[in-house]
């Protein structure tokens, strides 16, 4: 019976794995951990936002700026997400709709769960992004859920924590931590040894997942950069202007946050793929579907705070 929970753990590891569109063998949650996978990555983005450091409180003129910052995400955001939809149509079947939040946060940044939560920084707002550049920022977050990412990290977090459960028992740890001090009572010593070993393997299944998937995390950026174009060709953005948006965004602070130094990164990606001869400009220019007037939007999805 010894052997049955490294085989379930095996036909786990098996069944978790698929194939992304990028042909890179990806880790997917089983049916019977897609709730709970929705669960997590929202306790996920949420632990995320609480540990990032809040926005100062906004003068008259800043709110202002903030409002039609909001009012800009909503609209960009609904935009891409109608053809978000047409492209995925089952999307529906895991979430009914995208939801844009603007979280009131220092830095600049951005975070999502699986269930279709998309929030951005209030600190993006000081990076002057034209609609363009914006756009990809969105996009680029949308794609994570899209392709899965969120899936993929909290089946990593869940593989993880079994092989612990599993392993720790077995290598009889608690004994090498707490050495030969075996002469106490035999419940003392069985129940410390319990504790000892639900909490060593807890904190190394955290910190392992935490390594997994950052390894994971440079190619679920790439996958979400090349998907990211992808919507926003079909939203009747030109990839060019996209590119020159990126480029021109300020240099970045001293220390920027690791969230900035991604973007740039991104930023170089893209502007390597859009080198080459200029397309001939179609007949009919695209342009931009946006409201008609501020009162056609819905009020802004702003959550505060964190």
């Amino acid at each position: 019976m010894r052997r049955l929970p490294p085989l379930m753990l095996l036909a786990l590891l098996a069944a978790a794995c698929s194939t992304a569109p990028e042909i890179r063998k990806q880790l997917q949650a089983p049916p019977g951990l897609q709730g709970f996978s929705a669960v997590y990555s929202e306790f996920d983005m949420r632990l995320q936002l609480v540990t990032s450091a809040d926005a100062p409180a906004c003068g008259e003129s800043d709110c202002l700026a903030d409002r039609a910052f909001d009012q800009r995400i909503l609209a960009i955001g609904r935009r891409l997400a109608d053809v978000a939809f047409r492209q995925h149509p089952d999307l529906h079947l895991r979430f009914p709709r995208f939801e844009f939040v603007v979280a009131d946060k220092r830095d600049p940044g951005a975070a999502s769960s699986s269930a279709g939560t998309v929030v951005l920084y209030r600190g993006i707002r000081s990076l002057d992004l034209d609609d363009a550049a914006l756009a990809f920022v969105l996009a680029r977050e949308m794609s994570h859920i899209i392709d899965g990412h969120h899936d993929e990290n909290v089946t990593t977090a869940v593989l993880v924590g079994v092989a612990a459960q599993i392993l720790f028992p077995i290598l009889n740890l608690p004994a090498l931590v707490s050495g030969s001090a075996a002469t106490t009572a035999a419940a003392t010593s069985a129940a410390t040894s319990t504790v000892t070993t639900t909490a060593v393997a807890s904190a190394a299944s955290f910190a392992g997942s935490r390594a997994l998937r950052a390894s994971f995390r440079p190619q679920q950026v790439i996958e979400a950069e090349a998907m990211a174009m992808e919507l926003l060709a079909a939203a009747g953005w030109d990839g060019r202007e996209v590119a020159e948006q990126l480029q021109a965004i300020p240099p970045s602070l001293p220390d920027p946050p690791a969230w900035t130094e991604e973007l740039r990164e991104s930023i170089r990606r893209i502007a390597s793929l859009m080198q080459g001869p200029p397309l001939p400009d179609p007949v009919t220019q695209t342009t931009q579907i946006l409201p008609r007037s501020i009162e056609d939007l819905p009020p802004p999805l702003v959550s505060k705070p964190f």
